[in-house]
C-alpha cells in the first residue's frame, strides 16, 4: 500500500488546490491584523469564499487512516478550519475525471488559526485529527446538486503524519 506522509500547509505548497489564509501571521498580506489590550484578531481582507456559504461541521477520525475514497465540489469552494486541533486534509488536483488516482494524492496539516479555500473540483477526502478524533469547520455553498463519493483509483493509501501541530 502507498503511504503519504502529510506536510504543514503553506500558500505556496497548496497554491495548486486553492488559497491558504494566516490569520494569527501578521506577514500574510490577505489578512487584517488588530490588537487591543488583552487581544488579537485576524481576518481576511476579502470574503472567504465566492458566494454566500453555508458554515458546518464534521466530527473526523484521526491520523493515520487509509484513504479509500473522496469527494469534489464543482459549483462552490470550500474552506476547511480548524475548531481547536490540527488536522490533516488530503487532496488531489481539481479535474474532470470520473476519480482521483492515489498518485496524485497529497496531504497537508492545517493548524488552528490557518484557513484552506479549496479551488471547486479538487478532490478531497474528510480531514483526520493529527494527534487524535478532532472536529473541524468547513465553509461552502449547499445544495448545489450531489457531490458523490468514489474510490479512489489506483486502491487505497495510507494517509500519516510525523509532525505535531505547529507551534
Amino acid at each position: 500500500m502507498s503511504v503519504i506522509v502529510a506536510r504543514h500547509v503553506t500558500a505556496e505548497n497548496f497554491a495548486g488546490y486553492g488559497k491558504v489564509y494566516d490569520l494569527v501571521d501578521d506577514t500574510d498580506p490577505d489578512v487584517i491584523l488588530t490588537k487591543g489590550e488583552g487581544w488579537t484578531d485576524g481576518f481576511g481582507r476579502k470574503p472567504l469564499i465566492d458566494g454566500s456559504g453555508h458554515l458546518g461541521m464534521t466530527r473526523g477520525g484521526s491520523a493515520p487512516w487509509n484513504c479509500t475514497a473522496m469527494e469534489r465540489h464543482p459549483q462552490t469552494e470550500e474552506a476547511i478550519f480548524c475548531a481547536a486541533e490540527a488536522v490533516v486534509l488530503a487532496v488531489a488536483p481539481a479535474s474532470l475525471a470520473s476519480a482521483p488516482h492515489r498518485d496524485e494524492v497529497e496531504a497537508f496539516i492545517v493548524s488552528p488559526g490557518q484557513v484552506v479555500v479549496m479551488h471547486r473540483n479538487v478532490w478531497h477526502d474528510a480531514c483526520r485529527g493529527v494527534s487524535g478524533p478532532t472536529s473541524y469547520y468547513w465553509m461552502a455553498i449547499c445544495g448545489l446538486g450531489e457531490s458523490p463519493w468514489v474510490p479512489v483509483a489506483g486502491g487505497q493509501l495510507e494517509i500519516r503524519t510525523n509532525e505535531g501541530p505547529r507551534a
